[in-house]
């Protein structure tokens, strides 16, 4: 049995979730939308399947039980919305909405039309950010007391035109790309508060912050900091969580994760050796499965909320405003 499921938007995100979607035997592709015929047309040729421009063609389908929404984010909300009013379970890409009002409003259309609602916060099944909540789990440092997470990347260009250049339909470097690991932090570590947090655009473009960092209190007492910037040319990813009795660290998507302890004891794992599934097949399958089967989800709609609760207060600590 398969989630027969309709893909909204076939840009980038869009066209690799078409694809990963294939490799998942859970669900079966029915259906592509977009406005944007040459986008729609030409992944429509590709995949042998049906592209529509307009959305009512794709709520009239019958057969169409799900759908994946890989729009702009401040279209989300409003082909969410759309979806399940139409019985229609829905996958959305992160950020789940640029505003909680929208998140809301997503959460409970969800509850009302008893549908599944999951948000693809997908860094949590990527090998080496899952093996480290693993370890966690298992206790091998004991009990965490620090989290520190630092991604500095030269990435402006992707944010010179387009949606991507308005933070309001974007939410900005933080919203668009830091709510990965805002939700990361959030996984390992419980819910947390923003301390305080600074951020600059010292370049005159993307108009928006484009290197921030906040400090984190965590609700079990553990503290936290993450750092972020899309204008490093040199790059840096690094995740180091330090516990009563070792710690654990890792280079973000690299190929190992290793922790050690006070008495000399560690272990470390490539990805290779964890040995998950590709994770944007995984979200998509679980997703299905969660449908299908009532299986749980890995990110439902409620973290996806959090997260963007999460990158709003980090902006309103660092005074952003646009």
């Amino acid at each position: 049995m398969a989630l027969k499921t309709a893909l909204l938007g076939t840009g980038g995100i869009g066209r690799y979730l078409a694809k990963q979607a294939r490799q998942c035997e859970a669900i079966e592709l029915v259906a592509l939308y977009d406005p944007d015929y040459d986008s729609a047309s030409r992944l429509a040729q590709e995949l042998d399947m049906p592209y529509y421009a307009q959305l009512q063609a794709v709520w009239d389908k019958p057969e169409v039980e799900a759908v994946l929404i890989a729009t702009p984010p401040y279209t989300h909300a409003e082909l969410c919305l759309q979806a399940l009013e139409h019985g229609k379970h829905v996958f959305c890409e992160k950020p789940m909405a640029p505003t909680l009002e929208d998140c809301d409003a997503m959460l409970e259309s969800a509850r009302q039309n008893q549908r599944v609602l999951m948000v693809g916060q997908v860094l949590r099944l990527f090998p080496l950010f899952w093996q480290s909540q693993q370890w966690l789990h298992q206790g091998v440092i004991g009990e965490p007391v620090h989290f520190s997470v630092r991604r500095m990347e030269h990435s402006a260009r992707l944010f010179s035109t387009g949606w991507r250049a308005d933070p309001t339909k974007s939410g900005g470097a933080l919203l668009e790309i830091n709510v990965h690991e805002l939700d990361y932090l959030r996984w390992v570590g419980g819910n947390y508060r923003v301390v305080c947090a600074q951020g600059r655009q010292p370049l005159p473009e993307p108009a928006f912050i484009q290197c921030w960092h906040a400090q984190l209190e965590f609700e079990s007492g553990a503290t936290g900091q993450i750092e972020a910037s899309i204008i490093d040319p040199a790059g840096e990813y690094t995740i180091r969580i330090l516990g009563t009795e070792g710690v654990i660290h890792f280079a973000g998507f690299g190929s190992e994760i290793h922790y050690r302890t006070h008495q000399g004891e560690e272990q470390t794992l490539t990805a290779e050796q964890i040995g998950l599934p590709d994770p944007y097949t995984h979200e998509l399958c679980a997703f299905a499965r969660a449908v299908l089967y009532g299986d749980p989800l890995p990110c439902d709609g409620h973290d996806g909320r959090e997260a963007v609760a999460n990158a709003l207060e980090c902006l309103k600590a660092i005074g952003a405003k646009w």
